[in-house]
């Protein structure tokens, strides 16, 4: 009997690989995967509730078909929506479902550090009482609200915005002379409001993350967090990781996509966090968004093309104030928008954040940042100097290109225990249901077992010949061990870690490794002169210290020294909204961090080819 011909096919925003067979609907193939679409006809391609966004490969389908003609516009065709029911695979694709179809919100990291700072944002109100205009005394409306500004509270002369100035005449006639200005910087007045006006001042803090985007809407006069929200950054239908999303905007619709893209997830978030504090986006008079500087550009509109290659040149380096609209954001037509500074190549606004935020500009001792992610920045320092670099560690850590790989959701195996001796498995699912895939974390676990037990060797095979149990070849020939037998999965197939995803984490673990020990070689430092280890981000957030260390993701730091700081670059964004003071210090960090190329170091290629074997 002929093998049938099997199709391999990603589902975002999961991050998670299928297999099926040639001539499988996409319906099918989800649903035996425990992943179920609506379809009130079942599939028959009648009740037209099934679609699915295909991101890439839209030739690798059949042809659209007569009910999907019937229930797609042409646009809507154009734009890569097909019916799951009538889409059969004939080569690879990427679809893109939603998470409410899918049930199972992705896993995506908010919380960061709890720091404190002393109040003092950019923005700020003040009631002021002018007298009205008579024959003797035609000085301007706006000249006499700013002569009626108590000295201290205004730089003497703030800017007037247009859509003030049309509000002006007959709000300050009809409230006797008395209005709330808004101020920015006491140097621009934002807006002018009715005295017991229920405008609230808001702010919200942003980090783009190449994989997530999280949005955090705090209330500018106590300081306090009033809404949180997140979501996969929807950049992600161009492209993983970075390096892809800087060719799909070398020119200039591609970038106009991104762009679009990458707004329209920012303006959702806002949406978001504004009912659930019940704001108004008219109450957001200043964003402050950070993230890496691919990120940074693309979100700007700036071309990361200089970024692609050496010497990674960026467009712009210094902290920037636009105006809102210029960016098409959800906010106060009149809000401004604060860019933290770039340091150097990939190392953006969000490693400001991570500086700022976890206080490694200000430590005695030598303290480290490990910003874990698709692209991983490394920051070494104290008060007394900081160097940092990028790692092109890629999407492993995040499920790609891991045979049962899944971003962080619900169903994900997220932690695992293997028993030295016996080899038996003990699994933690995200949600606590049966497990679908194989998370970051869950990942790193599994493979630290297996060292542990021996079953894996330094150089990372897998040592079949040993006959240890659950360890075995697959269909492909490929070592594999059991991880979740097929009846304790969601997906009705064992859940496996094989022989390809260990050198998948060989290859990501080893970039960040050689960006730490190459900075700290530059340091003159030792491992154990670092007195604390930071590790941020969502994967930093799950990941086992121990395992990471047992895998070599790190040089051999004291495990009591390691700490998880949540997402870091959010805290970071968030104290540059409540702080002017933080906001220079800033542009401090940035002119003060040096930047290190990991690709042209002299001791690059052999540092990374040491990185790659497991700790002996």
């Amino acid at each position: 009997k002929p093998m049938v011909e099997s199709i391999e096919f990603i589902v975002e925003p999961l991050g998670m690989r299928i297999s099926a067979p040639r001539e499988t609907t996409i319906l099918n193939a989800l649903s035996r995967f425990g992943i179920g679409l609506p379809s009130i006809c079942g599939g028959l391609g009648i009740c037209g509730k099934c679609v699915v966004s295909i991101l890439e490969g839209f030739e690798n389908l059949n042809p659209t078909t007569e009910p999907e003609r019937r229930h797609l516009s042409q646009k809507a065709i154009r734009e890569g929506r097909r019916l799951a029911c009538q889409a059969r695979l004939l080569g690879g694709v990427r679809i893109m479902i939603s998470p409410e179809e899918l049930g199972s919100k992705p896993r995506l990291q908010v919380e960061g550090l709890e720091t404190k700072v002393e109040l003092d944002p950019a923005v700020s109100e003040i009631l002021v009482k002018a007298s009205p205009p008579t024959i003797a005394d035609v000085r301007s409306d706006y000249r006499r609200l700013l002569d009626a500004i108590p000295k201290g509270d205004a730089s003497g002369n703030p800017k007037p915005i247009l859509e003030g100035l049309r509000l002006l005449p007959s709000r300050v006639r009809r409230y006797g002379w008395m209005v709330r200005l808004v101020l920015w910087k006491k140097e621009r007045v934002l807006d002018i409001l009715p005295p017991r006006s229920r405008r609230r001042l808001l702010g919200i803090a942003i980090d783009i993350g190449t994989t997530k985007l999280a949005a955090y809407l705090l209330d500018l006069k106590g300081g306090r967090t009033v809404a949180v929200a997140s979501a996969i950054n929807p950049q992600v239908a161009f492209g993983e990781d970075v390096i892809t999303r800087i060719s799909y905007a070398k020119d200039s619709k591609g970038l106009i996509r991104l762009q679009k893209a990458v707004i329209r997830g920012i303006n959702d978030l806002i949406d978001e966090c504004c009912l659930k504090a019940n704001a108004t986006f008219r109450d957001i008079y200043e964003i402050v968004f950070v993230g890496n500087t691919a990120m940074h550009h693309i979100c700007l509109g700036l071309t990361p093309k200089t970024l692609g290659f050496a010497p990674y040149v960026p467009v712009v380096q210094e902290p920037l104030d636009l105006p809102s609209k210029a960016l098409r954001l959800k906010a106060n037509p009149s809000a401004n928008v604060h860019v933290l500074p770039v340091i150097a190549g990939f190392v953006g606004p969000d490693a400001v954040a991570d500086i700022l935020a976890t206080g490694l500009h200000e430590a005695q001792d030598p303290c480290m940042i490990f910003d874990i992610g698709t692209n991983t920045e490394v920051i070494l320092g104290s008060k007394d100097g900081m160097i940092c670099c990028s790692c092109a560690s890629g999407p492993a850590f995040e499920g790609a290109g891991i045979k049962f790989g899944m971003r962080a959701a619900e169903g994900a195996i997220e932690s695992v225990e293997i028993e030295p001796r016996t080899l038996k498995v003990d699994y933690k699912v995200i949600g606590n249901g049966k497990p679908r895939g194989l998370c970051g974390s869950g990942v790193i676990d599994a493979i630290a077992g297996l060292l542990r037990a021996g079953v894996i060797d330094s150089t990372g095979r897998m040592g079949i010949e040993e006959g240890f149990p659950g360890l075995r070849r697959n269909d492909s020939g490929q070592r594999e061990f059991l991880i979740a037998p097929a009846k304790e999965t969601a997906i009705g197939v064992d859940i496996a870690l094989t022989q390809g995803d260990v050198r998948e984490i060989q290859l990501a673990k080893a970039a960040v490794l050689t960006g730490a020990e190459i900075l700290l070689k530059e340091a003159s430092l030792d491992a154990s002169e670092v007195k604390k280890v930071f590790l941020a981000g969502a994967f930093g957030a799950h990941v086992r210290p121990e395992s990471a260390l047992a895998i070599g993701m790190f040089p051999p730091f004291e495990i009591a020294r390691i700490q998880s700081v949540g997402n870091a670059a959010g805290t970071g964004a968030k104290l540059a909204l409540l702080s002017m003071k933080l906001r220079e210090k800033a542009k401090e960090v940035a002119d003060k961090c040096q930047y290190i190329e990991l690709h042209t170091h002299p001791s690059f290629k052999e540092v990374y080819f040491r990185a790659l074997s497991f700790p002996a």
